[in-house]
């Protein structure tokens, strides 16, 4: 058993977390399948030449994409984007 504030607690943060997951996922729906693809494996630490690669694209079309998920998705960084990705449920093998 947890004590009354360890559950408002537990709970709380479930929900943060919850409502974190649902933002990730309503920003990465303006992705286009594309996009998707590049994200998901940026945020698992591919490069661009590791991406290009792996999607049969020029790496200048991979930093093209990057470049326009960071703008969709409000993000500075890969490492933003990445954990955005992340939390969305966007990570691929």
């Amino acid at each position: 058993m947890l004590s009354p504030a360890a559950t408002r607690r537990l709970l709380a943060a479930s929900t943060e977390q919850d409502e974190e997951r649902r933002r990730a996922r309503r920003l990465t729906a303006r992705l286009t399948d594309r996009e998707t693809d590049v994200l998901s494996r940026l945020a698992g630490g591919l490069s661009n030449a590791q991406i290009a690669e792996r999607l049969n694209l020029s790496e200048a079309t991979v930093k093209g994409h990057v470049s326009r998920v960071l703008d969709k998705l409000g993000c500075d960084n890969r490492t933003q984007a990445g954990l955005l990705a992340y939390s969305a449920g966007l990570l691929t093998d």
